[in-house]
């Protein structure tokens, strides 16, 4: 458990022993009586982006990291909240900028601005609060079986690698192209709301990928008082990341220690009992494990040999 964790369980747990909170097993609040679902995320200038980074994207990853929680409840968005703290000389251009990012994804996933807040600050920071509706919510148990597939979708570790190509230029020999790519991914993920819908009622626990893969794993072992079994060449990779793969081969574990820990992908991780059956119609999902009994998370390459890792994922603290 990474120290953000830690403190929240010691600290804010002991404050949230109501069932709306879920008892902070999710990243959102579910109003049983309303159908309503709710969730919040900050993006602060320096910790979760740098300040040469254009707010048209910064608006609209705001609102896609908070679409996601609302994806991983299988709910429908409806608007959001936003408070916003910016320095003073920058808040013309950069609220002009940023509005118009905020304009476009608002027509695009169809959310109202419901209201919020503004002040001054030395740094951007930035918080939306955002609401969903569902007809029902059946990850409220929060754990899963032995023998239950793990599943994810999409690609995963995208948005790490697009991170330290961003911060270091010349950690990994890379195209351009793919560089781009993954700059992209992490600049501007894509919530899987579609998805997150069609698992409602079915599978056994649902979450998005926004502190890595590994750290998120390891939460839904640890509920579930399980293993988690992954396989290396089950974990499906777009094709910048493959490239890195054939241009970096001494960098081969660093790279995978990236994929596996370094968050922002958005992307939903589920667990499927075998009695469950997925949607025929969904696509771009792929098993890449399962849970056994045991505890924690073990990770195989393609002969079987178990791949160790010194990270487990991203923390704020």
């Amino acid at each position: 458990m990474n120290n953000e964790k830690k403190l929240i369980e010691k600290y804010l747990l002991p404050l949230a022993q109501n069932k709306e909170s879920l008892f902070l097993k999710n990243d959102a609040a579910y109003f049983k009586k309303h159908n309503l679902v709710i969730s919040t995320d900050m993006m602060i200038e320096d910790k979760h982006f740098k300040k040469c980074v254009d707010p048209n994207l910064l608006a609209k990853k705001l609102i896609r990291i908070n679409l996601s929680d609302i994806a991983a409840m299988g709910a429908v968005p409806t608007g959001f909240f936003l408070n916003i703290a910016i320095p003073k000389h920058k808040s013309q251009c950069w609220l002009k900028n940023f509005t118009t990012g905020l304009k476009l994804d608002m027509k695009k996933f169809n959310l109202k601005l419901y209201g919020g807040d503004m002040s001054s600050s030395d740094k951007i920071f930035l918080s939306l609060t955002i609401l969903g509706k569902t007809d029902s919510y059946c990850h409220e148990k929060n754990y899963t079986k032995s023998n239950s597939g793990i599943f994810v979708t999409g690609c995963i570790g995208d948005a790490g690698l697009g991170y330290e190509l961003m911060s270091n230029d010349l950690i990994f020999n890379c195209s351009t192209k793919s560089k781009k790519r993954l700059i992209q991914k992490l600049l501007l993920p894509e919530p899987r709301l579609s998805v997150g819908k069609k698992l409602l009622n079915n599978a056994d626990f649902c979450t998005d990928i926004s502190d890595g893969l590994l750290e998120e794993l390891s939460f839904i072992a640890k509920q579930s008082n399980k293993q988690a079994n992954i396989f290396l060449d089950k974990i499906p990779l777009s094709c910048a990341s493959k490239e890195l793969f054939t241009k970096n081969k001494r960098k081969v574990n660093d790279i995978w220690e990236i994929i596996l820990s370094g968050g922002e992908d958005y992307e939903l991780l589920f667990c499927l009992s075998k009695k469950q059956k997925l949607d025929k119609n969904l696509k771009g999902i792929s098993k890449i494990g399962y849970f056994s009994s045991g505890k924690g998370v073990r990770i195989f390459d393609s002969k079987g040999k178990e791949f160790k890792t010194r990270k487990s994922g991203f923390s704020h603290f």
